[in-house]
């Protein structure tokens, strides 16, 4: 992984490299960040953006990119349109070494830099039912279950 010089939310300059994720310029990061996002893609055939539409949402200030040493996470908001209650929903994670989650890794993290956004949930979807106990072992709850049937 490059390291760059990106800003965090609170204004100071961190790395790549720095301990907690920080906000990063999807322009600057791409090269790197463009592997994970297709390797995601291509483990979820399910999903039905292409990278490309990952980069705009950054770009255009849709989503936020969040890097470490390790990996990335993706967020973007929904807010609730009956109450107005935002979630920051942890769109997108990839780490460089398989198993490593970002989101379990950093949770305290965002549940924090959520908090004090305003933000009253974290929210994280997976079409892996592997993923429910680990998530659920870390404080997670099971909220909504998906059924789809093509026509």
């Amino acid at each position: 992984m490059a390291e760059s010089t990106h800003r965090s939310l609170a204004g100071e300059t961190g790395t790549a490299a720095a301990v907690e994720p920080v906000v990063s310029d999807i322009r600057r990061e791409w090269d790197w960040v463009r592997r994970g996002v297709e390797e995601i893609l291509r483990n979820s055939k399910t999903l039905t953006y292409r990278a490309e539409d990952v980069y705009a949402a950054c770009v255009n200030k849709q989503a936020v990119l969040w890097t470490t040493s390790e990996g990335f996470v993706i967020s973007t908001t929904e807010i609730d349109p009956f109450t107005d209650r935002k979630t920051m929903f942890l769109w997108l994670a990839w780490a460089k070494e398989r198993g490593n989650s970002l989101v379990s890794m950093y949770q305290s993290f965002f549940e924090r830099v959520a908090r004090e956004a305003g933000y009253s949930y974290l929210e994280t979807r997976s079409p892996f039912l592997g993923l429910m106990s680990h998530l659920e072992s870390n404080g997670w709850t099971l909220d909504t279950v998906v059924y789809t049937r093509e026509l």
